[in-house]
C-alpha cells in the first residue's frame, strides 16, 4: 500500500501537475544518513538469525525493543528535520504511532485476529514473520497495530500509522517531481 501511494503520488506530480523527472534529483533532504541507519537496523531486525541468536542468549525482548527504539528514533529525527516538505508531517505522525506500538510490544507489531479471515495460512505467515505476532487481545495499544484489513493487489493487515504514512508519502512523491524554480538576480 505504501509503495502504491508513492507511485500514485509520483504519477500525479508528473502527469497532472506537469512535474519533471529531473526535479527529483534536485530535492535535498537533511541528515539523510539517519534514514539509511534506520534501514540498516530494520535489516538486522528482520533477519531470522537475530531471533535464533537472541533465544540462545535469552535477551530477545530487550534487544528487539532497544533496536526498534533506536530505529524509530532515527527515523523520527530525520522526519522532524525535514518536516517543511509536503507530506512529511503525516509520515512523522504515522511513524510515531507505528513506532510507539512496536516499542511497547517488545519490538514487534501486533496483528489483529481479523487476519484469520484470510485463512489459516495467513495466521501462520504472521507467526513466521520476525517483526510481527498474532495478537491475543491484551497487547499494548492494539488498536494502533495492524488491525485493519486492506486490499491492494491482495488482502493484508494495516495500521492507522500505515494510512498516515501512505497519505504523507503520496504528497511527498507529488512534491518530488515539482519543477524547481529559482529566482534569478536582476542584472
Amino acid at each position: 500500500m505504501i509503495l502504491i501511494a508513492c507511485v500514485l503520488g509520483l504519477l500525479y506530480g508528473l502527469l497532472i501537475r506537469k512535474g519533471n523527472w529531473r526535479s527529483i534529483l534536485h530535492k535535498h533532504f537533511r541528515l539523510l544518513w539517519l534514514l539509511f541507519a534506520a534501514v540498516l537496523i530494520e535489516m538486522v531486525l528482520v533477519t531470522p538469525y537475530l531471533d535464533k541468536w537472541q533465544m540462545a542468549a535469552s535477551i530477545l525482548p530487550v534487544l528487539r525493543t532497544v533496536l526498534a527504539l533506536c530505529q524509530y528514533g532515527l527515523m523520527l529525527v530525520f522526519l522532524f528535520v525535514n518536516s517543511r516538505k509536503p507530506g512529511v508531517l503525516a509520515v512523522f505522525a504515522g511513524t510515531f504511532l507505528n513506532g510507539l506500538v512496536i516499542v511497547l510490544n517488545q519490538g514487534r507489531m501486533p496483528v489483529g485476529q481479523a487476519v484469520s479471515r484470510f485463512g489459516a495460512e495467513a495466521a501462520e505467515k504472521v507467526s513466521a514473520a520476525p517483526g510481527y505476532f498474532l495478537a491475543a487481545g491484551s497487547e499494548s495499544l492494539l488498536f494502533l497495530g495492524d488491525v485493519l484489513p486492506f486490499w491492494t493487489l491482495g488482502w493484508y493487515m494495516i495500521s492507522v500509522g500505515d494510512l498516515l504514512i501512505a497519505v504523507g508519502l503520496f504528497f511527498l512523491a507529488a512534491y518530488m517531481s515539482r519543477r524547481v524554480t529559482r529566482l534569478r538576480p536582476k542584472t
